[in-house]
């Protein structure tokens, strides 16, 4: 049975850990902000700490650490579509490897195909008609149909490759990384 002071160092690691991680995210959403084209980019590469996260302290304190991102990045962050983009989808790396569990492979993307789009439509409906973002509304309403389904696809092409790349940089993190920080020895 773990000593007190074994079960407080234990502890101390894994709030330190977790902030470090979210303190990560919260400098990749700021700077996101700072740049116009990563509004896209800084919610999927912030979403990605959470990986270690659910490695080390499992889905509960991933769900806290992707909780306490989301909210500072609403209050903090320059760019608000950025924040709500992380907000709806930012929760993703969390689930995958439990949608990859699926055996039949149609359903599998099926589902995730919902979970995208549907995060998306959810995510700008509530971007427009809920909070009243006339420039978001404006914006799709100027870049015409073609151009609404060209960005579209794209949007769901870089979904799947960053569903695909989540696979390898878990590996990376599991198998190179993971050793050197020794987050369970004393």
């Amino acid at each position: 049975m773990p000593s007190n002071r074994e079960t407080s160092r234990q502890q101390s690691t894994k709030a330190a850990f977790c902030g470090l991680m979210v303190a990560l995210s919260i400098v990749i959403m700021l700077a996101g902000g700072i740049i116009p084209i990563a509004t896209y980019a800084a919610p999927m590469v912030s979403a990605v700490l959470l990986l270690p996260i659910l490695f080390e302290y499992g889905r509960k304190m991933a769900f806290t650490a992707y909780a306490a991102v989301s909210l500072i990045s609403l209050f903090l962050g320059l760019d608000k579509e950025a924040a709500f983009f992380y907000l709806f989808i930012g929760y993703y790396p969390i689930i995958k490897f439990q949608l990859d569990r699926i055996p039949n492979k149609l359903l599998r993307v099926g589902l995730k195909l919902l979970i995208f789009n549907g995060s998306y439509v959810l995510m700008y409906a509530f971007l427009g008609f809920v909070l009243h973002m006339d420039a978001v509304v404006a914006e799709f309403g100027e870049m015409g149909t073609a151009m609404f389904i060209g960005f579209a696809v794209l949007l769901n092409v870089c979904m799947f490759l960053y569903d695909r790349l989540l696979y390898p940089l878990s590996m990376i993190y599991y198998n190179r990384l993971r050793p050197r920080l020794r987050l369970g020895s004393p």
